[in-house]
């Protein structure tokens, strides 16, 4: 088996549950931006036997088939509860504290998230909605939402340069409030405050994302800085700057960039080095996104001021 990212105890654990470990037809590839939160798992082989299933915290697994499979068998601890053929975007959520099993003998490609309870108490909590004791969904059952945000995850873990800690922490947390309020039974939030970041709470945030332009931090992180919870925070941040905050940072980002290539003559590859982009390819695309045309071009078209180096 391949594996992407080490000593990951929740993925070790899921390796030998699934029996895929030391399988060479196998890989599990992790984010390493949210290792702990999602990986892509494929085998171009099936199961040798069912799966293992430990008993464990009261968490969740959840499983976006990524191909068509044409026979699966899932069990919770001993008793089968379906089987038969799960189309691309079929989503499977299992609690781990039932024993989740599986008998998979076709090859495969799933795209896993772990769920933890926590994370939706506090969506719950934040909505003045009742804590969610189970998320309930049809085993199989395609959902167009979770498989639009998994290919954007998808795409993450192909590309790890593409994305930062902020954006995938971002698409993980819409992915919990979909939970809560489709599988949870949060049909219809109560009504809660919808008031904007306090002046105090916008400079906090902004300067701290602003002393991160790299990305490498979550929503939490930010949020703690408001002492707000993530979920307050996030709905709050939008409605104060129209866009989430992943967002804010990119357009801080290329503004940054800009000034820098008004100012100085100093390499495309360094500006993006400065202004928190992993490579000058991400700088060049980010920038054409926002302002159409590439950075090279929009320096041609600029005059410097100054003459700094």
């Amino acid at each position: 088996m391949q594996k992407r990212i080490q000593n990951s105890p929740f993925w070790d654990q899921f390796a030998k549950n699934m029996h895929l470990k030391d399988r060479p037809a196998a890989q599990i590839s992790v984010s390493q931006l949210a290792p702990s939160s999602f990986g892509r798992v494929r085998s171009r082989e099936g199961l040798p036997e069912v799966s293992r299933g430990d008993g464990a915290a009261r968490d969740y697994m959840v499983a976006l088939q990524l191909v068509q499979i044409p026979f699966l068998e899932q069990y919770l601890g001993n008793k089968k509860v379906s089987q038969g053929l799960y189309p691309v975007g079929g989503v499977s959520v299992l609690s781990f504290q039932e024993r989740p099993r599986i008998f998979l003998p076709d090859p495969f490609d799933t795209l896993v998230l772990y769920v933890k309870q926590a994370a939706l108490d506090e969506i719950a909590y934040s909505l003045r909605a009742p804590r969610v004791d189970r998320l309930v969904w049809p085993l199989g059952r395609p959902d167009p939402v979770v498989y639009n945000l998994g290919q954007t995850l998808v795409s993450t873990l192909e590309q790890p340069n593409t994305a930062t800690k902020l954006f995938i922490d971002h698409i993980l947390h819409a992915l919990n409030c979909h939970f809560v309020c489709s599988y949870g039974g949060v049909t219809k939030p109560t009504k809660h405050a919808t008031g904007g970041l306090t002046a105090r709470q916008m400079r906090r945030a902004t300067e701290f994302l602003d002393a991160h332009l790299d990305g490498d931090i979550d929503v939490r992180q930010v949020a703690e800085t408001c002492e707000l919870s993530v979920s307050h925070f996030a709905r709050a941040f939008k409605q104060t700057f129209r866009r989430p905050p992943y967002q804010w940072l990119l357009e801080r980002r290329i503004e940054k960039a800009r000034d820098l290539m008004k100012g100085s003559r100093l390499p495309l590859a360094e500006i993006a080095l400065q202004c928190g982009f992993a490579d000058q390819s991400g700088f060049n695309r980010s920038f054409k996104r926002i302002h159409g045309v590439t950075p090279g071009t929009w320096r041609q078209r600029t005059p410097i001021i100054g003459a700094s180096e």
